[in-house]
């Protein structure tokens, strides 16, 4: 009798290892298959969003490739109460103004010697000064993702490309602007002033 009762707990405790041993290999097998898709790494946990400093509005930031480079798009506004010119952005994963890029080697057909883009009131990247380089207290542009876009620099000072970020690549970083108090061309009485306006959080689309 002793014997029989041991059998039969032996046989219980087999068949209960069987079943949960069952189990926990279907689930390592989903857990392994959803780790490979890429499911649980941090750039496809990461959110979109583009948060703004006091005075500033950042919406809809994202990174598309537009030819060699990704391009950042996004609607900004201003509202400082005072008219900001020869607006110039940079978008850099750096923490200072004295770390944003020298595009030399690497210049894009957009950018200044500096890392910047001149932008037009239009939210158009352009080159050069262009008495349009404007935001005034309560506008808000579009820039637009396209091949003259704005590029976005890595920690490296390097920018972010089509090829070596394809579309899941993700970024943080600032949103830099460089402008001058007055409207007539950037001097020493009228300097151009660089301040970090919007920290970017995104992914390559």
């Amino acid at each position: 009798m002793f014997g029989k009762n041991t059998g039969f707990k032996a046989q219980s405790a087999m068949e209960y290892l069987m079943t949960y041993g069952w189990a926990i290999l279907i689930i390592a097998v989903v857990l392994a298959a959803l780790f490979s898709l890429g499911v649980f790494s941090g750039g496809n946990l990461l959110g979109n969003s583009c948060v703004a400093s006091p005075g500033y509005s950042c919406q809809t930031a994202t990174l598309s490739p537009q030819g060699t480079y990704d391009t950042l798009g996004l609607t900004l506004g201003q509202n400082t109460g005072s008219t900001v010119y020869n607006i110039q952005m940079a978008c850099a994963a750096t923490t200072t103004s004295g770390g944003l890029p020298s595009t030399s080697g690497t210049a894009t057909a957009n950018v200044n010697g500096n890392g910047f883009g001149n932008v037009l009131s239009t939210g158009v990247i352009a080159i050069g000064a262009n008495s349009a380089t404007q935001l005034v207290s309560g506008q808000t542009i579009t820039i637009p993702t396209n091949a003259l876009g704005l590029p976005c620099w890595t920690s490296t000072a390097t920018a972010l490309t089509a090829a070596a970020s394809p579309v899941g690549t993700s970024f943080s970083g600032y949103l830099w602007l460089n402008y001058t108090t007055g409207s007539g061309a950037p001097s020493g009485t009228n300097p151009y002033l660089t301040i970090k306006i919007a920290t970017i959080t995104t992914k390559v689309v």
